[in-house]
């Protein structure tokens, strides 16, 4: 290179200077020199290396973010730009040698390039990272905010703001199908799987875009359906009674629904929404009057039903009646007559088609009939049968396997039976047996040696 050519490249890259960067103040001669020989230095003496860091590495996408670059080898003269992808940062600032401080242009979600340029030597450094971050967005308004419990599949409408098409709905901690409507409203589809039981849960809208955020929640209720009593079914109640099957129908009833019978909860056996079954107990049966039946199902929803009243009557003195007749075949047989209904029981479940049965004895419940039968190959024995159970007891603990015993009596709580036995020497005695223990006892307080002794009864 002439010198010439030198001092001409010198003088171009002197006016261009001054034309970037205007001076108010006249340059001196040895001004201008050494000004040209510094512009005359090789371009990649003015070359930016590379970023060394981005600090923060991170920003919203709307821009705005105070981010300082820190450049190895420095930060040369000259007018600066630095990019952020495609856009200009502004308020570019020199902070000592190698910093520079700029303000983030908006961007997209997600990394862009950052570079800084020099426009009067057109260098420009290797590209750093910094993300853009999406706002969180901000969920206002669900619609609908609660179902019943067992509902179908469930549309559900959601409104705020900054959502974007990579925003999902959080139904709980699971992920629903989402449709993007706009920056304001999504859609989704809630399974029936999530309605199932009732239950309260958190409704809140997160963005899948790189470093989104996660919205507050907004509850969602899977309600419970108000319980409703429109009858109840159960035999005949009187005082003393035994323990009674009740059925509750209506409607809204749920697995977790109970039944209240004067305030007491039952064991409640569901069956289907508008069914439930439960067994009412004897202590209830205390005393004259109505019972309030009533279903209560717990929340979120649910509630007390109405109340349905269930009459107790009072108790019918001698009301059943066991006997012995021979109208089937000749054969003794044992009947029940409940003489408050007018209804005769033949006690199938208790007689012998081919044998005797007869002496019965009943229970104050009506619950046990004690009775003697032949049908151990014509030999009598005592038999016990369970009303309530509609089940037979052959009472090996009491019964002898050659002798004779019958006349049985019962106690009136069905505990014990006196009965007379000739297995002693083949002289009639009486004998006691504890249905509980299954214990059996020969009463020698009462018994004589050289007598009779039998047709026992038992008090209460």
């Amino acid at each position: 290179m002439t010198p010439h050519t030198h001092l001409s490249r010198a003088s171009r890259i002197v006016h261009r200077a001054l034309r970037l960067a205007p001076c108010t103040l006249p340059l001196s001669p040895l001004a201008a020199l050494l000004l040209a020989q510094w512009l005359m230095l090789p371009p990649t003496a003015f070359a930016e290396s590379r970023i060394v860091s981005v600090t923060p590495e991170k920003g919203p996408t709307s821009g705005g973010t105070l981010v300082t670059l820190e450049l190895a080898g420095g930060v040369s003269l000259g007018p600066l730009e630095v990019r952020f992808g495609r856009r200009v940062a502004s308020d570019i600032k020199r902070e000592g040698l190698s910093i520079l401080q700029v303000v983030t242009p908006p961007g997209d979600p997600g990394p862009a390039p950052v570079q800084v340029m020099n426009n009067l030597w057109g260098t420009i450094t290797a590209p750093a990272v910094f993300t853009y971050v999406p706002p969180a967005p901000r969920l206002t308004r669900l619609d609908p905010t609660t179902a019943p419990a067992g509902s179908e599949d469930t549309t559900l409408w959601v409104e705020g703001e900054a959502f974007s098409p990579t925003s999902r709905l959080y139904f709980g901690e699971v992920v629903v199908a989402t449709t993007f409507l706009s920056s304001r409203r999504i859609q989704a589809r809630v399974p029936a799987a999530l309605l199932a039981t009732a239950r309260t849960l958190e409704v809140a809208v997160a963005d899948g875009a790189v470093g989104g955020g996660r919205s507050s929640g907004v509850s969602f209720t899977v309600a419970n359906p108000a319980p409703q009593v429109i009858g109840v079914e159960a035999p005949p109640l009187r005082v003393g009674g035994q323990a009674a099957p009740l059925t509750v129908r209506g409607g809204g009833f749920r697995q977790d629904s109970q039944i209240l019978v004067a305030d007491t909860a039952l064991e409640t056996r569901f069956r289907t929404g508008s069914e439930l079954t439960a067994t009412l107990p004897p202590q209830l049966l205390a005393g004259p009057g109505t019972l309030t039946v009533r279903v209560v199902t717990p929340g979120p929803g649910g509630g007390s039903s109405n109340s349905v009243s269930l009459p107790v009557a009072a108790h019918f003195p001698g009301r059943l009646v066991v006997f012995t007749s021979n109208r089937r075949a000749g054969r003794n047989h044992v009947y029940l007559l409940d003489r408050e209904s007018g209804k005769l029981d033949p006690l199938e479940d208790a007689n012998s088609r081919d044998a005797n049965d007869g002496y019965p004895t009943i229970s104050a419940d009506g619950r046990y009939i004690a009775f003697q039968t032949d049908r151990n190959r014509g030999q009598y024995d005592v038999y016990l049968f369970d009303r309530e159970a509609r089940a037979l007891d052959p009472l090996p603990e009491l019964n002898h396997p050659t002798a004779f015993d019958g006349f049985p009596r019962i106690s009136a709580d069905g505990r014990f039976i006196v009965f007379e036995s000739d297995r002693l020497n083949r002289k009639p005695k009486v004998f006691l047996f504890d249905r509980l223990t299954r214990s059996l006892s020969e009463l020698t307080q009462a018994n004589d040696p050289t007598a009779d002794d039998g047709l026992a009864a038992i008090s209460n």
